[in-house]
């Protein structure tokens, strides 16, 4: 596992109001965030970056509205026809 060491400005630290942890957990989730919309990871892959489950993730893009699984209308009509017949 490759190590990435970021630098904040003190000043900067206390503005946040946040632990080392905090801002930690907090920069994961935004990037896993922006690599999933962009299509760079998958949902899984995504979760596992920010160190959560499937599930916690999906809550928290869902709580940004972002869309956990983003079909085509006419994708999402051909998947209904699947499962209604």
């Amino acid at each position: 596992m490759e190590r990435i060491t970021v630098s904040f400005p003190e000043q900067i630290l206390l503005l946040m109001n946040m632990g080392s942890k905090e801002i930690l957990a907090s920069m994961k989730q935004e990037y896993a965030i922006k690599m999933y919309i962009e299509s760079k990871l998958t949902l899984a892959q995504s979760a596992e970056f920010c160190d959560m489950d499937l599930y916690e993730f999906a809550l928290l893009l869902s709580l940004k509205k972002i869309p956990v699984i983003d079909y085509s209308p006419d994708d999402l009509e051909s998947e209904l026809i699947q499962f209604s017949a």
